[in-house]
């Protein structure tokens, strides 16, 4: 297994058809969960999307109402406070995505601010069954981003939800 953070969570956007709910998900490897020690500073690259749904618009015949979005993100964070089992984070994460909505696709960039929280426990151990290296940790966390996307989507997009870290795991 590989030190990985996972979000999954809600997402939402403003179209020209009115605000689009949805949900939003992310995976990268990171080095706050790949670290045995707690650490300050967290650097990782990962995939990122979003399905979101817009009101239909009856003046359109069209039966394109679905917006979707990802690509690959560069983070980076700070830990704002910690404890030994908890600790705040604040990053920021440049990204390069495509989108799609309403039938209108578009490539561009994007930057997003997150803050979360999370429980975590870290180490490292060797035994005959495996190796153990770094950090697992369950939390929440709030991102609001601006993101050059397809015509009728708005550039702002907010999103919230569980993070998740798991080391990395080698079994034979």
């Amino acid at each position: 297994m590989f030190p990985l953070k996972v979000d999954i969570g809600a997402a939402g956007a403003n179209t020209s058809r009115g605000f689009a709910p949805g949900i939003a998900a992310a995976v990268g490897i990171h080095w706050a969960s790949l670290s045995p020690q707690p650490t300050d500073t967290d650097v990782g690259i990962g995939v990122f999307g979003a399905l979101l749904g817009a009101p239909k618009d009856p003046n359109l015949m069209s039966n394109s109402d679905g917006v979707a979005y990802g690509g690959a993100y560069l983070e980076v964070g700070h830990t704002l406070s910690q404890g030994s089992f908890w600790r705040t984070w604040a990053a920021g994460r440049g990204e390069y995505l495509a989108s799609s909505a309403f039938g209108d696709d578009h490539k561009g960039f994007g930057a997003a601010g997150r803050l979360s929280v999370e429980l975590f426990t870290s180490g490292a151990g060797i035994e005959p069954r495996g190796v153990f290296l770094g950090t697992y940790a369950i939390g929440l966390y709030v991102e609001a981003g601006v993101r050059d996307v397809a015509p009728e989507l708005g550039a702002v997009h907010v999103s919230g939800g569980l993070t998740f870290r798991t080391p990395f795991v080698f079994s034979p």
